[in-house]
């Protein structure tokens, strides 16, 4: 006869179980605040909606033995009832793997909620009140546990009073909050807690939402904890790739171990860029510059350029056209354009200053230079002198590899 609970197990279920946890999908959000054209927000609404499918179909055909869903599935205040029809349909699509949502900040268990007014699938568990609550599987030893926010802050916050028996079952805790030790700066703080008074002997994942990164939570503890981040971005505070989580916990040996795998999915790159016009001297080069932008073809781009540094004219002139000759290749392209205009050295040089002395002299050795090489290293070096006289940022671009 076996002695241990985790010996039974073993012989009645596989030695292994997998499963999708993500966050911050916030199907329906609105991006007017972000300035983007008329329309844009509805291809941005989309571009959630097919991350969020492409998730799902991936739960459905590892197969997952359950997803996790820790909050701001959707907003509350936008959610529309096609919202609701998609994520039922998504859900039925799934089973009978079982899906667990425990409603956020955004999307709170409230009356008005479609979490508690429609008609969910069988196979979706949503919490539905401020305090743990547990739903153990059959065809997997394992119980997850969850709570719900039930209005934009939660009336009291349960994090660190969960109780996890041990059992020789797995155990996964659900939530939406901040953990204090990895707060993210500028976010704003949901129900806070401490992941070393969370983590527990038993309790082996907990699968956080909230932070829009991943984000694992260390210390020390045995608990795994993640959080998930948005599968994809919402703004160009949120550049670069984005994730979902597939875990895996292994139950072969005494005790069971959680491996997490960041997956990304986005179908969007944000991504915020700095380009110096110093070096440049016309619109081609600029054009190359933001072409080589969108240059992984596997995402779609949605970028923000901002342009210092002394700018010719002539790129000046041509700026919005070397925009629009690129526009095609990106889903959203921003110019900021913060360039100062070119100097006019023969102005400068009849100037009775400093600056004028040294400018007249400079030019005087440009005119005299023996060679292409050294015109090229004196000309830059006019426009370091001049930066410099005027306390702007140096445009050292240019200068690698030529020789005085």
């Amino acid at each position: 006869m076996l002695g241990t609970s985790a010996e039974r197990l073993r012989t009645v279920f596989p030695p292994f179980m997998k499963l999708i946890h993500t966050a911050d999908i916030h199907l329906d959000a609105s991006f007017a605040a972000a300035g983007f054209p008329a329309g844009f927000g509805n291809q941005r609404r989309q571009a959630l909606r097919d991350v969020f499918l492409k998730i799902m179909k991936r739960a459905k055909a590892w197969p997952a033995d359950g997803v996790l869903i820790a909050g701001d599935l959707f907003e509350q205040e936008r959610v529309s009832r096609d919202t609701v029809a998609f994520l039922k349909e998504v859900f039925e699509m799934l089973r009978p793997i079982p899906v667990f949502i425990a409603p956020g900040n955004h999307d709170p268990f409230v009356q008005l909620s479609p979490y508690a007014t429609a008609s969910w699938p069988a196979n979706v568990y949503i919490f539905d009140k401020p305090e743990w609550d547990s739903h153990a599987l059959q065809h997997v030893p394992l119980t997850v546990h969850g709570f719900a926010f039930d209005g934009i802050e939660i009336s009291r916050n349960p994090f660190e009073a969960l109780q996890v028996e041990e059992d020789g079952r797995v155990h996964v805790a659900l939530g939406h909050g901040s953990e204090r030790g990895h707060q993210p700066e500028g976010k704003h703080s949901y129900a806070p807690f401490d992941g070393g008074a969370l983590a527990q002997a038993g309790l082996h994942y907990v699968a956080l939402g909230h932070f829009h990164s991943v984000t694992p939570i260390q210390g020390s503890f045995d608990t795994v904890m993640y959080y998930s981040g948005t599968p994809e971005g919402h703004g160009f505070n949120e550049t670069g790739a984005r994730h979902y989580l597939e875990v895996e916990i292994d139950t072969e040996g005494e005790q069971p171990e959680v491996t997490v795998r960041p997956v990304p999915v986005n179908q969007t790159l944000y991504s915020s860029h700095t380009l110096d016009c110093s070096a440049l001297d016309h619109s081609q080069q600029l054009v190359e510059a933001l072409r080589g932008l969108a240059a992984d073809k596997s995402v779609g781009h949605i970028c923000k350029v901002t342009l210092t540094g002394t700018c010719a004219s002539t790129i000046y002139e041509s700026m919005q056209a070397s925009k629009d000759a690129v526009a095609n290749q990106f889903i959203h392209l921003v110019l900021v354009d913060e360039t100062l205009p070119p100097e006019d050295y023969d102005a400068l040089a009849l100037e009775n200053t400093s600056l004028g002395m040294f400018v007249r002299r400079i030019n005087s050795e440009i005119k005299d230079a023996p060679d292409e090489e050294k015109r090229d290293m004196l000309t830059h070096a006019r426009a370091l002198g001049v930066s410099a006289y005027r306390d702007r940022e140096l445009p050292i671009q240019g200068l690698e590899g030529v020789q005085s």
